[in-house]
């Protein structure tokens, strides 16, 4: 399997350097825009590299859009081809991130969480328009996103004070805009009897056109590629943003509602009685009753807002609410009793609530002192939160048997409701400075920041406030040798107050719901960004430590979540996005990583690696277009061998391939895209580790979608 991960990367290397000698590095993304294309695949590409994958200028969080041969770290910015070619049902966006060597998918599509760097992240640790807090921790809609951002590595000195530490990276999805007057209908085949809808309405208003209105709506229903599983969802947003000569403003509002049955999600293992890791069993076997479901609605709302206060200083305020009412929560996960793959699976009745609050606001400017050039950022916010969870319905208990290598069924015992306690309230206040200095014609650049920030948590039942406050720096220095080649140096960090202990049944966590005590995470990063004709490498090693969170075995079988010592990640990544010639685009990379535990209590576990990581992952994304209309696409996901249990279990390693096409045509006057996809081509079963966990996902079924999109 590693040789085949080798000879698929090597050919990738080949490609990014031949890359030099087809193209010229003067070209820009528009060359590779078909004269008669779509109106909507121009705007899918404005302001990307070539290749249209990635965007030219990310967003780097309160530092605004940088060029990414200027930004002294390792960042990416998808864009919405990249989100139309390689999203898919199961993973969502999840999937084009992975496209990213530093993002790896972690679960399925009841959560979607991916790690960054090996750090485990979820949706309440993600920003939506620079604001942190506004997602939910399951199944993300993505139909309303036009870019998604990944800063790797820690980075709370550039970025809103969001009240879950973002550890290994921070993801930040940017809502789709007004750009022209359009509307776009699109139906869509899902795999098994899943479908659907969507509509996406844009139009700019007023003579000078500074007022635009984006709608966005979609409706998923039906039975997906996974025995017992079925989704309904149904989503709206709106995007309002206003352009002016010293001002610009962007609102936007959000509702989601979600009623997910039999979703799956881990597979944990009792490895006192199972002695050999069965397996993987068919992705589309139902795991879990057809009955099992989780039922939640969110609002959210993002405010943005700009104000140039004089030629050299900008005033900016940031707003978001977020309230997720998870009201319906019949679930659970099966657990592995034998080597034959029988287990069993407890449901618990356990839904919550909880309301998210932010406020962030600031001036940003730039003056000189001699020949270097200062641009600052001023800044202050403050998060709230309260959260509603306790122990769930004592008065509901369900628990079945099943075999992981069929689909299985049990009687429903009948639906049962509860409402939660409130458990706790949260505030952190933040503030932050930040400054770049560039000289030399701006070759040199160097980044100082300082973040501080102040937390209260007020639980239910202690006996006293949980107070933590820590100051933070962020320092980075690059230097760009030619304008197609730069190296850079970063160290940065993120102070967490407390990481809250899951809830999910399958581990039976005896502090589930509880906060751990606060922690810094801090990285050290070094790396290179060179352009080669139209491609851009970067290669980047990252040593990442954190404090080490552990499951205590307890005597009653029990899992108590608990700190001990630091867990270290280092390792190399290397990141590739261009195009060969205007038929061949190419996007992916791989990363080799190295997780180890260290300052554990008494030594005992020092140099021990940490569950559910593989040492090597690897992703290439190619579009070949063999005209203006048709374009086929093709992936390849590599995961290497973990190991689980304490170093004691080997997963194996798995290679994934997906393939499809679009087809670009007319029906009468209206343009239309059509689009299908194969994923999973070989029907492959494999187990997918999850960071810091003994627990497994099973890989996706081989599943076809269609799609067609009508532009009015």
């Amino acid at each position: 399997m590693r040789k085949g991960m080798y000879k698929m990367l090597a050919a990738a290397l080949m490609l990014t350097i031949s890359g030099g000698v087809v193209g010229s590095a003067a070209d820009t993304v528009l060359d590779t825009v078909y004269v008669n294309a779509d109106r909507d695949k121009a705007e899918d590409t404005v302001g990307t590299l070539p290749g249209g994958f990635i965007k030219e200028e990310p967003s780097v969080g309160l530092l605004g859009h940088q060029d990414v041969m200027d930004a002294p770290f390792a960042v990416s910015e998808v864009s919405q081809k990249t989100i139309k070619a390689f999203a898919s049902p199961v993973n969502g966006v999840n999937e084009a991130l992975a496209l990213n060597p530093s993002v790896t998918i972690q679960s399925g599509s009841l959560y979607q969480d991916i790690a960054i760097r090996g750090f485990r992240t979820n949706g309440h640790r993600q920003y939506v328009n620079g604001i942190p807090g506004l997602l939910c921790q399951e199944n993300i809609p993505y139909y309303w996103v036009d870019s998604v951002s990944v800063v790797s590595g820690p980075n709370i000195g550039v970025r809103g004070t969001g009240l879950s530490e973002a550890i290994g990276g921070v993801v930040d999805y940017t809502s789709k805009k007004a750009v022209t007057n359009a509307t776009d209908l699109k139906l869509a085949y899902r795999g098994g009897s899943s479908f659907e809808e969507g509509v996406d309405y844009q139009t700019r208003l007023g003579s000078d056109k500074k007022w635009g209105v984006r709608v966005t709506t979609n409706n998923i229903h039906g039975d997906t590629a996974i025995d017992n599983e079925k989704l309904e969802q149904q989503n709206i947003f709106v995007n309002i943003d206003h352009k002016a000569e010293r001002s610009k403003t962007n609102f936007l509002f959000g509702y989601n509602h979600t009623k997910h049955y039999g979703g799956p999600y881990g597979v944990s293992f009792d490895f006192k009685t199972v002695t050999d890791l069965p397996s993987a069993p068919k992705g589309s076997n139902g795991l879990k009753p057809d009955w099992s479901y989780n039922a939640y609605e969110n609002y959210i709302m993002a405010f943005n807002h700009e104000q140039k206060l004089s030629e050299h200083v900008t005033g900016f305020v940031n707003a978001g609410y977020h309230k997720e009412n998870w009201y319906g929560f019949i679930d659970g996960s099966p657990n592995v009793l034998n080597n034959n793959g029988d287990y069993q699976i407890k449901m618990s009745n356990l839904p919550l609530f909880l309301v998210k609050t932010y406020l962030g606001m600031g001036i940003k400017g730039d003056f000189n002192i001699g020949k270097v050039k200062n641009e600052y950022m001023i800044g202050v916010d403050k998060s709230w939160e309260t959260y509603d969870i306790d122990n769930g319905n004592p008065n509901y208990k369900w628990s079945g048997h099943g075999n992981i290598y069929q689909t299985n069924s049990w009687a429903n015992p009948g639906d049962a409701h509860w409402i939660p306690l409130h458990s706790d309230t949260t505030q952190m206040e933040g503030w932050h400075v930040v400054d770049t200095l560039k000289a030399l014609d701006d070759k040199l650049q160097v980044t100082l920041g300082v973040h501080g920030h102040r937390a209260t948590v007020n639980q239910v039942g202690a006996t006293s406030l949980k107070k933590s406050d820590a100051i933070t720096p962020t320092y980075a220095i690059s230097y760009k040798f030619t304008p197609d080649f730069m190296m850079y140096a970063d160290h940065t960090e993120s102070f967490g107050m407390g990481a809250r202990v899951s809830t999910d049944p399958s581990f039976n966590y005896v502090n589930k719901g509880k906060m751990l005590d606060p922690a810094k995470t801090k990285q050290n990063e070094v790396g290179f960004k060179v352009k080669t004709g139209k491609f851009l490498n970067t290669l980047a090693y990252f040593d990442i430590k954190q404090a080490n969170a552990i499951d205590v075995k307890l005597a009653n079988g029990r899992l108590l979540r608990a700190l001990d010592g630091e867990q270290e990640n280092n390792g190399f990544e290397w990141a590739f996005t261009g195009n060969i010639n205007d038929r061949w685009d190419l996007i992916g990379g791989a990363m080799y990583i190295d997780v180890k535990q260290t300052k554990t209590k008494n030594g005992a576990n020092d140099g021990k690696p940490v569950d559910g990581i593989p040492h090597w992952t690897a992703n290439v994304g190619a579009i070949y277009h063999p005209n203006s209309q048709w374009s086929i696409i093709g992936r390849g996901n590599y995961i290497g061998t973990a190991k689980i249990n304490g170093d004691t279990v080997k997963v194996p390693s798995s290679f994934v391939f997906d393939l499809g096409a679009t087809y670009d045509t007319t029906f009468g006057k209206t343009p239309v895209t059509l689009q299908a996809m194969l994923y999973n081509v070989a029907g492959k079963d494999y187990w997918i580790p999850s960071g810091s966990s003994s627990s497994l996902t099973v890989g996706g079924p081989r599943t076809f979608v269609f799609s067609a999109n009508f532009r009015f």
